[in-house]
């Protein structure tokens, strides 16, 4: 594919086409889900078509010649979600990750599970620039162009369209702006590959509100190719990838405080309440999973790390009197939009597998469970008690260690459980040297004694 700067023509793209026999919709069945997030106001981003021809001119080590990069050029039949990721892969991501390697810049769009990004929920994409920089710094959120209709998006969003269509178009936009807020991302982009919305999080004091350009495909008259505008966007990004209002990368921006008046205040205790004062108790032997308000939660993106099916990243919670926040938690984070296996695993974990069968034993050999949390119909967490650092595997364990470990193992075997994944990453020392035992989701009461002993020999071979 020939390419040349600064419009980065993009003609010869493989098209997608719609299967026109066969069923069609999302490639997961199961009842949709509709997020909510607090989005507010919908703006046109009037100086996009600038803002990117300019971040392109802006390379200094552009080429000045045309170039050549690597790109698919054979139509695909489309059926669902699904194919959809996998046929923009070669047709449109990487070769704008080409043609941003040809301008210095590099990286590359990633799925969830892509290694240990430092991403809260899992957006279709993100873009990530190096092994030193894991955080997002673009998310791309791709739909079927028959299931989302991003033409009329914003008539939807303003009321005047209010049919099947333009409801589960409105829940893609939610879904967009919630892993922007959540990750402190400036910019997204939501397509259904015919169109795409381009999205900015414009600078208000609520930061509530989204600025947003509609781009078609290349047809002949368009005034930007989209492969240009993915193109622009992370160069964008690149430039200044969070809000300029929040102090640091991993601060959430001044905005989402709730705000020092008494009104604030009011709200703020109101949302405290609705989360239980984040001490909630298990009922009848078993924790709910409450709604809580985004904006008490202050994630340190920073200390994000991911898992199997999620992330696990501290956080602080705004106390209901004033902007003051408690003490550090751990939260375990699921999406439970895109991975709804995951979210019924941490509910079992929070309740018949873990935290309230042994809830006698939170706060001595397991972490204390402040609450079971749920943001927008999106995320669901746990948020727990800091218990120390992992056993590093560099780390010699001597006999005082290894017995302190086996004697907080044994409180678990006692009420009559078994850990599940004895690993050095599971057993966790406090400053004053107390043992816990964390990621509970494989415990389960225990179905053979001799289970109990080979635990126990488990840990002799750390």
């Amino acid at each position: 594919m020939q390419m040349s700067l600064p419009d980065l023509p993009f003609p010869h793209y493989g098209d997608a086409v719609f299967e026109t026999y066969g069923p069609h919709g999302s490639a997961k069945a199961g009842p949709r889900k509709h997020p909510r997030t607090d989005l507010e106001t919908l703006v046109p981003w009037t100086s996009f078509l600038n803002d990117i021809h300019q971040a392109i001119l802006a390379i200094t080590c552009a080429p000045t010649t045309p170039f050549h990069i690597n790109g698919s050029f054979e139509n695909t039949i489309l059926q669902n979600e699904f194919m959809i990721y996998v046929y923009t892969v070669p047709t449109l991501l990487r070769p704008a990750a080409n043609v941003l390697r040809r301008l210095g810049v590099n990286g590359c769009f990633v799925m969830p599970g892509g290694g240990n990004n430092a991403i809260v929920g899992d957006p279709d994409f993100s873009w990530i620039t190096s092994e030193s920089q894991l955080h997002p710094k673009v998310i791309v959120e791709y739909n079927t162009w028959w299931a989302v209709d991003l033409v009329n998006l914003v008539a939807a969003f303003n009321g005047s369209h209010d049919d099947a269509l333009s409801k589960q178009s409105l829940d893609a936009l939610q879904q967009t702006y919630g892993y922007m807020t959540f990750n402190n991302n400036r910019f997204g982009i939501l397509t259904n590959w015919k169109h795409a919305l381009f999205l900015r999080h414009a600078e208000t004091l609520d930061c509530k509100t989204l600025e947003y350009y509609l781009v078609e495909l290349n047809r002949a008259g368009k005034p930007i190719s989209m492969l240009k505008t993915f193109v622009g966007m992370v160069l964008l990004a690149e430039n200044n990838w969070f809000y300029s209002s929040s102090p640091t990368p991993s601060s959430p921006p001044l905005g989402w405080t709730l705000g020092t008046l008494g009104a604030a205040w009011k709200h703020r205790k109101a949302a405290v309440g609705v989360a239980k004062k984040y001490h909630k108790q298990a009922v009848n032997g078993a924790y709910q999973c409450v709604a809580i308000d985004f904006c008490l939660c202050h994630f340190d993106l920073s200390s994000t790390r991911r898992g199997a099916n999620g992330c696990v990243v501290t956080a602080q919670f705004l106390s209901p009197s004033d902007g003051h926040c408690i003490p550090h938690v751990v939260c375990k984070v699921v999406d439970g939009l895109h991975n709804p296996d995951a979210a019924s695993s941490l509910y079992e974990e929070a309740n018949a597998c873990a935290y309230a069968a042994l809830q006698d034993l939170q706060g001595k050999v397991i972490p204390i469970l402040h609450g079971f949390f749920k943001v927008w119909g999106i995320l669901q967490f746990l948020a727990l008690e800091p218990v120390g650092n992992a056993i590093s595997e560099g780390k010699q364990i001597d006999q005082t260690l290894r017995t302190n470990m086996k004697v907080a193992l044994q409180r678990i075997h006692d009420a009559g459980y078994i850990h599940g994944d004895i690993a050095r990453r599971n057993f966790c020392r406090t400053d004053s040297g107390n043992i816990f035992l964390v990621d509970l989701e494989t415990c389960r009461p225990c179905g053979d004694p001799s289970e109990l002993q080979n635990e126990m020999d488990q840990v002799d071979r750390l």
